[in-house]
């Protein structure tokens, strides 16, 4: 196990209670937030479906479906006729389809996390919709729809290291 997080894991009172055993599967809603979401246009809302999806296996220590949930943002991007996603969020997410091992898919994620924060904050997306994650053992944030921290760069052993930024 990895030590040194005192991050909380959760923005809402009550810690962690619930939530071990399936830190892996990605939460679809929060109980702090029941208000319906905002959706974005397709493809745009694909990508993102998929970023959590790659996320929640990643905090799962496992590399299954990677490839194909990547290639699969790569597709839905680059199918984009109105180019609503850059290039390079494309040739990120091919990065993280070629990762063969967990340190390189979590390089990968970094910078593709960071070009779908930036996405949302440009496109102005409500915010509770998607929630921005720090990990500072890590260094870096990622985006989850629930308050709970399910920690994609730590995995298993930290899986709650870290904040909600926004």
């Amino acid at each position: 196990m990895k030590e040194g997080c005192s991050m909380g894991g959760t923005a809402a009172a009550g810690g962690h209670g619930g939530h071990e055993g399936h830190a892996g599967a990605p939460a679809a809603t929060s109980q702090q937030n029941p208000s319906p979401k905002a959706r974005l246009a397709q493809p745009v809302q694909a990508v993102f479906d998929n970023y959590i999806k790659l996320q929640g296996s990643l905090a799962q220590d496992s590399l299954e479906g990677v490839s194909s949930t990547a290639t699969a943002m790569v597709k839905a991007i680059r199918g984009d006729s109105m180019k609503m996603l850059s290039q390079k969020v494309a040739a990120q997410a091919e990065a993280l389809a070629q990762a063969k091992d967990l340190e390189t898919a979590r390089a990968a994620f970094k910078p593709l996390s960071e070009s779908l924060i930036q996405y949302l904050k440009d496109q102005k997306v409500p915010s509770g919709t998607y929630h921005e994650a720090y990990c500072p053992m890590a260094k870096a944030s990622w985006l989850q729809t629930d308050t709970t921290i399910i920690n994609p760069y730590m995995g298993k052993s930290m899986v709650h290291c870290g904040q909600i930024k926004t």
